[in-house]
């Protein structure tokens, strides 16, 4: 069972995310959704990801996800941008 990220640094729940994701489909994924939600996929690829996002999010995904998100509250969106791209590409 994995013990979510309570505290941390905004990489640190990002990156939580992304690997969490490594467990689905590529491109169906909760980092997808979540690139989604926040308008990076459309900004970056002209389209979102996932079509139907409840077919790969449960609970334990929708508290990773609302954890992702809250750090807008303390980021703006190039920050977080920024640190998307510095995960994908430490990734590839």
């Amino acid at each position: 069972m994995i013990k979510l990220t309570e505290t941390g640094t905004p990489k640190e729940k990002l990156t939580e995310l992304y690997k969490w994701s490594a467990n689905y489909d590529s491109g169906k994924n909760p980092f997808c959704v979540y690139l989604d939600l926040i308008g990076y996929s459309e900004e970056h690829y002209g389209e979102n990801f996932v079509k139907n996002p409840s077919e790969c999010l449960g609970y334990l995904e929708y508290t990773m996800l609302a954890n992702c998100l809250a750090l807008f509250e303390n980021n703006g969106y190039e920050t977080i941008y920024n640190i998307i791209d510095e995960i994908t590409q430490e990734e590839e």
